[in-house]
């Protein structure tokens, strides 16, 4: 399924005139130098062409598979130092590899054999890449130590504006050489076409990299207890050449296109449309929104719209979407999450899920719609990207795409993070949004978006009580205190209230009566809304309350701190 629609994704890229998209056979990879030779394969000078000692993308012809281990395995007309020159730079030492300058030769040698290739700047090249003297001049160029396992190719002395992998006679031949190769091919059936057709032991590879890592397939064997019978690498997997070739291309252009994928956490989520290219730029940017991005008013009025299930009429779409998550792994990219489904439910249910995070903020500052990764930090130790636990995103990302379930593991990880977290990261407007989204879509709790003083469920109102007696001893302080009882009583009272509270209660009275000395007005309130809330509990509190119970404690505390904020009543003192 995932490889069929990355192969109708690259059908449907190669018609659109405006994206450059290689063919099979092809590939654009990092050219950091070019040798400029003269007709006759003399070297002439080298030509640097990094921008920012960055490489350019230069599309050169390239047979599709990785090149690992031992296996020598060159390029056409281009490749890096340790083909073209036999010498490579390792722990800091310039070393030989003649076996792979060797092999570089006989391969283009074969090429050029195989397809009866006659150009002149072919020609050329072979006669350079064959003449140890003249590549010995190279290594006395300034740019030789640049150069060294770098990524080069050629150009011929005359052909000013034109590499010699752009010469359309290379082309055509190097194409000629792909369908020889292609009748001496093993021919098996293709999962993806249903024909039999010519396929190679080793799939392509993503070359721009999932994470830290480069030049990894998303299809591959290297155990033997995946190769049934005796199957060897992706012959347990039969893909032709060509669509390897191109579902690995669409990989490659989502992977490199940032209005196709966002990064969460070590899962580079790529997505894509059928045909709604409107809802593919919705979609990326609603779920990537940073803290410092200034938001559209075409994104807040979908967003708007989507959470009060009031569906944009552009976005009202039978067709489909499509969401791949990847992530790295030891041999093979990991496939996080792959969903697909229509447009319109797809935004129906992002719509859901906005709604049930929807809670008062705590400043001006909070963003009103959370990205996923602005969520899914609240998970992690000290905020740090690096520390989010993992197998978190994939099962985020589909509930949020399915409207299923979030992962109750998820609600665990936030109430631990809590207890241990300080002052304002201990419960602050994203956490407690997502709190409240788990508890709403997991356990049916209706919780609203802020103060609901008509609900009386216990964990609610103890929530509320706990704010209260806090924002009592705050006041009765002055706001002179380097610790409030959240500090040191949230935790136990959020998970066995029993045990706590009575103790809450009686440093309470400490607090009023100080309070009362000092703001009376202000004091009455307080105590008013302590019994108020106090008349609605029993008269024997819960020893202990089940995790989903010590969320809703958690967000009737948070209601009741912002709607402290929120009234600005004002209590003349008596």
């Amino acid at each position: 399924m995932i490889l069929q629609e990355l192969h109708h994704l690259y059908e449907r890229l190669a018609q659109n005139p405006e994206i450059n998209i290689s063919e099979p056979g092809f590939s654009k990879e990092n050219i950091s130098f070019i040798v400029r030779i003269d007709t006759d394969g003399k070297f002439d000078d080298i030509e640097d062409w990094r921008t920012e000692d960055l490489p350019v993308k230069i599309e050169v012809p390239k047979l599709d598979g990785k090149r690992a281990g031992k296996v020598l395995k060159p390029y056409f007309l281009w490749d890096n130092t340790k083909y073209v020159f036999g010498r490579e730079l390792k722990n800091g030492k310039e070393i030989n590899t003649k076996d792979n300058e060797k092999s570089f030769i006989e391969f283009n040698q074969k090429v050029i054999q195989k397809t009866g290739l006659k150009s002149k700047s072919t020609e050329a090249v072979l006669k350079f890449i064959s003449d140890k003297k003249e590549k010995s001049r190279v290594y006395e160029h300034d740019y030789w130590k640049d150069m060294l396992n770098s990524f080069i190719t050629f150009r011929v002395t005359g052909d000013v504006n034109r590499l010699v992998v752009d010469d359309m006679e290379v082309k055509a031949a190097w194409k000629k050489y792909l369908e020889i190769e292609d009748k001496e091919a093993d021919q098996q059936i293709c999962l993806v076409s249903g024909k039999i057709s010519p396929v190679y032991p080793i799939h392509p590879t993503i070359k721009r990299g999932i994470g830290e890592k480069n030049d990894i397939p998303l299809v591959s064997f290297n155990i033997a207890c995946s190769e049934s019978y005796s199957r060897k690498s992706n012959f347990n997997a039969p893909v032709s050449r060509q669509i390897a070739s191109k579902f690995t291309h669409a990989l490659n252009y989502l992977v490199d296109n940032p209005d196709h994928n966002l990064l969460i956490a070590d899962t580079k989520t790529l997505f894509w449309a059928e045909s709604n290219d409107r809802f593919s730029d919705f979609f990326g940017k609603a779920l990537a929104i940073r803290d410092d991005d200034v938001i559209s008013e075409d994104l807040s009025s979908f967003l708007q719209s989507v959470r009060s299930g009031k569906m944009p009429e552009e976005i009202r779409d039978s067709s489909r979407f499509f969401v791949l998550g990847l992530a790295p792994n030891a041999a093979r990219v990991s496939v996080r999450i792959w969903y697909a489904d229509s447009v319109e439910n797809i935004a129906q249910n992002i719509g859901l899920h906005f709604a049930q995070l929807h809670i008062v903020k705590q400043n001006d500052g909070n963003r009103e719609f959370p990205s996923l990764w602005r969520l899914i930090r609240e998970t992690a130790t000290q905020h740090k990207t690096e520390n989010i636990p993992p197998n978190i995103t994939g099962p985020l990302m589909r509930s949020i795409l399915s409207g299923s379930l979030y992962s109750n593991n998820i609600l665990s990880i936030l109430l631990s993070r809590m207890r241990v977290d300080q002052e304002y990261y201990q419960l602050n407007y994203y956490r407690a949004s997502f709190i409240k989204a788990i508890l709403n879509r997991n356990y049916n709790k209706e919780l609203t978006m802020s103060l609901d003083t008509k609900r009386i469920t216990v964990p609610y109102l103890l929530g509320r009580l706990f704010a209260t007696l806090e924002k009592v001893q705050e006041e009765a302080s002055g706001g002179n205190l380097n610790a409030t009882i959240k500090d040191r009583y949230f935790a136990s009272a959020s998970t066995s209230p029993r045990a706590v509270f009575p103790r809450l209660l009686t440093l309470h009275q400490n607090h009023l009566k100080k309070l009362k000395s000092e703001k009376h007005g202000l004091a009455v309130t307080r105590e008013k809304l302590v019994g108020e809330i106090i008349g609605h509990l029993p008269p024997d509190l819960p020893g202990s309350i089940k995790l989903e119970d010590q969320g809703e404690f958690a967000i009737g505390y948070y209601h009741q701190r912002q709607d402290f904020f929120m009234k600005k009543e004002e209590i003349v003192s008596e």
